[in-house]
């Protein structure tokens, strides 16, 4: 698959909803690779040790959806200082060798990146749910 850049109108505002299909749809696919990588990994490994493939892949979510959790976590408490390098390269305040305040654009993707990685891994944790055969739902 080539990748292909989100087409604009020349910065007029036009083809913002261009630009939002666009990622969806890339959100939409990594959202898929993960929940079937996860689901293909889950049901092999439930296999390999004799487990209830369905238990299997309901603990591979909820396991999945931990990460996501502890992503969430990791970049949300993400700290307002910023490292700087001898090039001037933002990168990771130990070992850096100035430290400047991350500006309000940062602070806001970090903010939006932190509640991506919720609502995916929420996702995958209540999917497990529904499928967990030892713990019914409904």
């Amino acid at each position: 698959m080539v990748s292909q850049s989100p087409p604009t109108d020349g910065g007029t505002g036009g083809g913002r909803q261009a630009v939002l299909m666009h990622g969806a749809r890339r959100l939409g696919y990594i959202y898929a690779g993960v929940l079937g990588g996860t689901v293909a990994l889950s049901a092999l490994i439930g296999v390999a040790v004799g487990a209830d493939i369905l238990r299997a892949v309901s603990v591979g979510l909820y396991l999945a959806g931990a990460v996501l959790f502890l992503g969430c976590f990791v970049v949300g408490a993400r700290g307002p200082l910023r490292g700087v390098s001898r090039t001037g390269e933002t990168v990771p305040v130990m070992g850096a060798r100035r430290v400047r305040r991350a500006n309000a654009d940062e602070r806001s993707e970090a903010a939006r990146t932190s509640i991506l990685l919720f609502a995916l891994g929420l996702s995958l944790v209540v999917l497990g749910a529904l499928l967990d055969p030892v713990h019914k739902t409904f």
